[in-house]
């Protein structure tokens, strides 16, 4: 189908006076009713604006694509309408929106859907286009703006002979990689070149780009936001790689630098998911340890939840045995103890794979297993048989070999050069011997040297891992406890997920699983730590901030940032410190400092209560595992179990409502002061 047999006269609305999006949905919905294109009105605007919940339809430059399938559709169009006055449609560029084109479309029409937005996308990516629908005065005006003219320069060339060829590529595989492809041609055809464009889209590659094309073009540019397939066409190719943003709104500027050889790849080839097999790989230590600590949270977080639901399930028992006096309670604490033990062992794993792949995750994995001392390699109890058999290598003076978190990070790193040097030694194995080199080999190999390396590493790391335990133990003996709350407190709100967030959740998560004996000064009588709570309550803090300080100070927001503050409210209280990302990305200025004061505060009087937690995630829904750790050595103690965790959650509300409230008021002064000064100009 042509894009215009979507349009029809009866849905097409211009220079209208809607003044919201709810009123443009209205009308439109209407519209499509009394067509006979949908049954059910509010059925479908119900589907329409779960779409906008997931991203943006406001593509910008003043034009918005809402769209969806829905069971009231019966059949496919594309309902019109243009404004007097633009309205705020939370767009990407933050600009309102005066175009709107609404898609709908049956549920079985999956496949119809994609195409009518690509093709849409595609004409309103020319800037002619959408001059010609802002000036047009009636349907005919909408219909002649979609016809568009087949001129020489324009037939697609057939000898592989592109001046500029690209690839574009969106998450979502739908409106802007069309747009940027339009954008990238239309800048080409006005500069006289000529240009082939590989669509990436949610409906499979489209225009894909051949040898040929990649052998004789003058500038490649990689217009993308999400990995994207072949990369190995472009092995020892240069390539100008940016956002598909970036590409729609400076296209002429894209290609030029392309063309002028200005920011250069040069294409490594490998494949889609880790990348070439190369020592470069080795430079970006924090994204490799970040690829492992990611795969490793799900595991923290499932297996500490279900053993915190064990300890739960065990309340008013006390003793070592804590967690499995019920038969209830025990089996779910086995079961959250048995997936919480994974945790290092991924680590390890996932470490080695992002660096050298597939070939990466036995041996890190195997440096994982050895860095959390099982007793079948260290056991000081049982020395005999299949028990210690590492080691009784050493005196028996050495009894701890636990290098936990820190040994998984290092081996798993270490161990990746091993791999490395098998793959290449045996890269030119003949073909029929590959399955031995792949399957026997490698592993074997890298087994083995996983095993010497965490022989030997174990013993410093272990000894490392012991005197941060006894740290913590004086720590507690000396009552500084708020101290470290602070640092924790601070290093949540840094970056909010990033490597710094990282490094404090992960240090609470592995104090709730420590064995030592010198852990037990900071560990209540459930098993949880009060480091674990500082991480979580301090991590509450900057979304709860951001929705605190949109709704107080209103005025010093866009219409866009207090309605996404308000779901802030949700994040916050499920321990999602991402939530507050987006804020602090358009004014890290200022909102950084500020949500870093607030989970300071907030992780000082956590940790100065000796407010503990016994699982790793869960936010308020894991508030009845809160307690008070009863040693004497905080501001405040209780012995009473039940009393314990009323009073464990009254304190980390207020602890939570402190230091949000400060944060918020901090920010919304801050931002107040600057705006009234013009140091801040808030979009339409």
């Amino acid at each position: 189908m042509k894009i215009i047999d979507y349009f029809t006269e009866a849905t097409t609305f211009l220079k209208t006076s809607a003044t919201d999006k709810a009123e443009v949905f209205a009308t439109l919905a209407t519209a499509l009713v009394n067509n006979e294109k949908v049954t059910d009105s509010a059925k479908l605007i119900k589907a329409l604006e779960k779409r906008e919940t997931e991203g943006p339809t406001g593509v910008g430059d003043g034009l918005a694509i809402p769209h969806c399938s829905s069971s009231t559709v019966t059949k496919p169009s594309i309902a019109i309408m243009t404004l007097e006055k633009a309205v705020d449609w939370q767009s990407l560029d933050n600009k309102p929106v005066d175009i709107i084109f609404m898609i709908t479309t049956p549920e079985q029409g999956g496949e119809q859907h994609l195409q009518a937005l690509a093709k849409l996308a595609g004409f309103l990516g020319k800037s002619e286009v959408v001059t010609q629908i802002r000036a047009a005065k009636n349907f005919a005006d909408i219909l002649k703006a979609f016809i568009e003219p087949v001129t020489d320069h324009d037939k697609m060339k057939t000898d592989g002979h592109y001046d500029v060829i690209g690839i574009t590529a969106c998450p979502t595989g739908i409106a802007h990689t069309y747009m940027a492809k339009e954008k990238m041609e239309e800048a080409a055809k006005a500069m006289g070149l000529t240009i082939k464009v590989e669509t990436q889209g949610r409906s499979g590659n489209e225009n894909v780009l051949t040898a040929t094309d990649i052998a004789n073009a003058k500038a490649i540019i990689l217009g993308i936001d999400k990995k994207i397939m072949g990369m190995d066409r472009f092995k020892g190719v240069s390539y100008l790689e940016t956002s598909t943003k970036d590409v729609i709104y400076h296209a002429p500027n894209v290609i030029q630098d392309a063309l002028n050889d200005k920011h250069l790849t040069i294409g490594k080839g490998g494949n889609d998911e880790v990348g070439e097999l190369s020592l470069k790989n080795f430079k970006y230590v924090t994204k490799n340890l970040l690829g492992g600590v990611s795969r490793m949270l799900p595991f923290v977080v499932a297996g500490g939840i279900i053993l915190g639901i064990g300890f739960l399930l065990d309340s008013g028992k006390t003793g070592k045995d804590f967690g499995v006096t019920r038969d209830v309670a025990a089996w779910f604490s086995g079961l959250g103890k048995v997936i919480f033990g994974i945790m290092v062992p991924i680590l390890g794993a996932y470490v080695c794979y992002s660096i050298v792949g597939p070939q990466g995750l036995l041996p890190g994995m195997t440096a994982g297993l050895i860095a959390n001392a099982p007793g079948m390699l260290y056991d000081a109890e049982n020395k005999t048989g299949w028990a210690n058999t590492w080691g009784r290598l050493f005196p028996d003076s050495i009894s701890n070999f636990n290098s936990g978190f820190f040994g998984a990070l290092i081996g798993g790193y270490l161990v990746a050069f091993a791999v490395y040097g098998c793959q290449k030694g045996f890269a030119r194995f003949h073909p029929s011997l590959r399955g031995v080199r792949d399957i026997v080999l490698i592993p074997v190999l890298t087994a083995l040297a996983a095993g010497v390396l965490m022989f030997g590493l174990n013993i410093p790391l272990g000894y490392l891992n012991y005197g941060l335990s006894l740290g913590l133990k004086a720590i507690a003996d000396y009552n500084l406890n708020a101290l470290i709350g602070i640092i924790i407190g601070l290093m949540m709100a840094a970056d909010m997920g990033g490597p710094i967030n990282k490094a404090a959740y992960v240090f609470g998560t592995l104090t709730i699983d420590a064995t030592q004996t010198a852990y037990e000064r900071i560990r209540s009588t459930n098993g949880g730590t009060v480091f674990m709570a500082c991480a979580m309550l301090a991590g509450m803090v900057p979304p709860l901030t951001l929705a605190l300080c949109t709704r107080m100070f209103k005025k010093y927001w866009t219409k866009k940032d207090v309605e996404q503050g308000n779901t802030n409210y949700f994040l916050a209280s499920c321990f999602i410190t991402e939530g507050a990302i987006p804020f602090a990305a358009a004014d890290s200025k200022r909102t950084i400092p500020s949500i870093m004061v607030g989970s300071a505060i907030t992780g000082a009087i956590v940790s100065g209560f000796g407010v503990t937690l016994a699982a790793p995630h869960g936010g308020v829904f894991v508030f009845p595992l809160l307690q008070i750790q009863d040693n004497g050595k905080n501001w405040f103690s209780i012995s009473n179990h039940g009393a314990s965790i009323g009073v464990a959650v009254l304190i980390s509300v207020i602890a939570l409502i402190i230091g949000s409230f400060i944060s918020a008021l901090i920010l919304g002064y801050w931002r107040m002061h600057d705006v009234k000064n013009n140091k801040i100009t808030l979009a339409i």
